[in-house]
Order: structure tokens, then C-alpha cells, then sequence
């Protein structure tokens, strides 16, 4: 890194985004020091332990004192009071940014708020997982996903340009969004989503009451359902801050739905198929923006017995030839006392090699391109 960009960075709110943005930070060079700040004591003791952050200040206001770029990683929500709260100490010229997921209302807050002299750039790093807190942390978090920052019209050129070069330090690739713009897209590449995997497990709880349902549940209804595991208290702020687009993108679902339940009722395959394929080739156009290699992707099922180390024997089978496993899981049949363990293997010849290797362990296994419902 050629220079620090910034003295000293303070972050407020040091849990899984924050604590990553401090690791992140530290491990560039591109600044002389990372503070943080964090209503939690604990999570802020843990931050320091790990390293996310080199000190740990007690109350926001101070931390801010001492710094020309203010991180606020909270929940969207409390971002607002954070920038109350801040705000009569920030030195002229400090740069404020946020990671909140909603933007509009933010970008807005933080208008009325912020002191004059101080330039406030909206933020949103499209990464992180369902876990939570500082002890998941990872530096490479930001590396090679999309950063979104939301300037105004009004935004100080030299500060936009400063923080951009500071995230694309981190390997994230930085672009600009209107806030409203940023708010309708994310809607239905992200909020939407959430509430249909929700939807969807939520569904299978009742259904499970008639029947042993989730005993049946395979690779499809994991993968749609994976991100219902997600903080629920985080997601009410997220929806209920962008209500408005995600209420537009669930009546365009809705309606989608319903049309399709209707060539369904009707018995209109050809059309049913169409839309079958549309979605399909879609989803695989998208593959190579995602670094993903839908097509080379290959899955092996085998039954195991249900015992102790199985899962490590065969692991460390296809480990010990080099090949990487990208994906496991277990399946346990109804009333059996085996399951079905799943690997995903990316490329024709190691997933030959591995099932040979497998096989030659005394397993059955099965081999096929892992695309569609398993």
C-alpha cells in the first residue's frame, strides 16, 4: 500500500461487519490506526482481543474526536441516533460512512444531522453471512464483493474519492448508486429474498404438525431456505426501513406466482416450460458475475451408517488426493438406519477420481452434475 489514506478510523459497531472492516483495515496499511467503539462491552473487549481493532473507546463521542473517518456498522435502524449522538464531536472535515443495508432514509437522517464541514457518504458492503458477531470476523470479507457507496449531489469530491480509494484497498470493487436506485435493487436481490426463504420455512414448520416433513427436506429446500437462519431482529429493521420497495417487489412476486399458478391449474406446459427456461438460463448467465461454475459443478451421493467418524473417513479419502469438496451434507431417509451424504465437487475428473477413490473404500456412490434439485 503506497501511504495511509486516513490517521485514524473510528468504528462504531464492532460486530461481525465492523470487526471485519477493522481486520481488514489493519491488515492494508492504508491507516495509521483503528479505533472502536461499541455498546456492548463484551463485544468490544472480544474486538480487541481478536484484533479487529487496536483500541477500544468507551463512548462513541470521544473515539470520534480523534478521528477523520467514522465507520458506523450498526443496525439500520440505530444509525440515525449514533449520528445524534456524534455528531457535535466531529472535527471539520471527518468523513462519515455507514454499512447499513437501506440507504435512503439514512442518506437522509444524515443531512439534517451531521454538523456542516463534515461529509457524509453512504455505504453498503454486499457481504457478511447468518452468523453474528466479532468472533466470525474475517479480513478477506470485503475482498472481491461489491461495495456500494450512495453520494449526493452535494457530496465533497475529494472525500467520495478518498473513501473509495480507501475500500478498493480492501479488494472490494467500489461503485455509486442513487439511494433510492440502491433501495429497489436491493430489495430484490436481498430483502425479498429473506422473506421468501422465510416464507418458505415458516411453511414447512406448519406442514411438519401433519407430517415428518423436514425429514424429507433435500438439497433444494436447504439451499432456498439457508438465509431464513439470518438475525430476525435485523432483518425487522432492514424491512420495515425499505417497506416501501420491498412492498412493490413482493406484489410483483405475488403476481408472478399467481400466473403461474394458473398455467399449473390450466395445464399450459408449453408456456410452464418457457418460464421453466427463462429462469434457468438466467440463473446460469448470472453464474460467471457470482464466480461460480454452475456446469462444472458435479455432485456424489452415497449411503453411509449412521456411526461416529464416518463423515471424516470419507472426507479425508477424497482430502488426501488433493480435491477440494465445495459443499457437504447429510441427508437422513425416513425410518433408515443410514444416510445420504452429498458432495459437491467442481470439475468432471476429480469427482471421477474422488467416487473411484470412494468406491474403492467399499462405498456406493453415485455420480452427476450437481444442477437443479437433488
Amino acid at each position: 500500500m503506497a501511504g495511509i489514506i486516513y490517521e485514524r478510523v473510528g468504528i462504531v459497531g464492532t460486530g461481525l461487519i465492523g470487526g471485519s472492516l477493522g481486520m481488514a483495515l489493519r491488515a492494508t496499511g492504508a491507516v495509521g490506526a483503528v479505533l472502536g467503539s461499541d455498546a456492548d462491552a463484551r463485544m468490544l473487549r472480544r474486538a480487541l482481543e481478536v484484533g479487529a481493532v487496536q483500541e477500544a473507546v468507551e463512548r462513541p463521542e470521544e473515539m470520534v474526536l480523534r478521528c477523520d473517518l467514522v465507520l458506523v456498522a450498526v443496525p439500520v435502524r440505530a444509525i440515525p441516533e449514533v449520528l445524534q449522538r456524534i455528531a457535535p464531536s466531529l472535527r471539520p472535515g471527518t468523513t462519515v460512512s455507514d454499512v447499513g443495508s437501506v440507504k435512503e432514509g439514512v442518506v437522509k437522517a444524515a443531512a439534517g444531522i451531521l454538523p456542516s464541514g463534515c461529509h457524509f457518504v453512504g455505504g453498503h458492503p454486499l457481504a457478511g453471512s447468518e452468523q453474528r458477531g466479532v468472533e466470525f470476523a474475517d479480513p478477506d470479507l470485503f475482498r472481491e464483493a461489491y461495495y456500494v457507496l450512495t453520494p449526493t449531489s452535494d457530496c465533497d469530491a475529494k472525500a467520495y474519492s478518498r473513501l473509495h480509494a480507501l475500500l478498493t484497498s480492501l479488494g472490494a470493487r467500489v461503485i455509486a448508486m442513487d439511494p433510492r436506485l440502491h433501495d429497489r435493487a436491493v430489495s430484490v436481490v436481498s430483502h425479498v429474498p429473506h422473506v421468501m426463504a422465510m416464507a418458505l420455512m415458516n411453511l414447512a414448520l406448519r406442514r411438519a404438525e401433519e407430517y415428518p416433513l423436514l425429514k424429507l427436506a433435500a438439497g433444494g429446500f436447504r439451499d432456498v431456505t439457508r438465509i431464513a437462519a439470518s438475525d430476525p431482529r435485523l432483518w425487522l429493521d432492514i424491512l420495515t426501513e425499505n417497506r416501501t420497495a420491498v412492498g412493490e417487489t413482493l406484489a410483483e412476486v405475488i403476481a408472478n406466482l399467481q400466473d403461474i399458478r394458473e398455467l399449473l391449474r390450466e395445464g399450459r406446459e408449453e408456456e410452464l416450460l418457457g418460464w421453466l427456461e427463462r429462469a434457468s438460463a438466467g440463473r446460469r448467465n448470472l453464474a460467471p458475475a457470482l464466480k461460480e461454475s454452475l456446469g462444472e459443478m458435479y455432485l456424489l451421493s452415497l449411503p453411509v451408517e449412521d456411526r461416529p467418524g464416518v463423515i471424516s473417513e470419507v472426507t479425508l479419502t477424497v482430502g488426501d488426493m488433493g480435491i477440494n469438496i465445495d459443499d457437504l451434507e447429510l441427508v437422513h431417509p425416513l425410518e433408515s438406519g443410514q444416510g445420504i451424504l452429498r458432495l459437491s465437487i467442481t470439475g468432471e475428473e476429480n469427482a471421477r477420481r474422488a467416487a473411484e477413490a470412494l468406491r474403492a473404500r467399499g462405498y456406493r456412490v453415485t455420480l452427476g452434475k450437481a444442477i437443479g434439485e437433488r
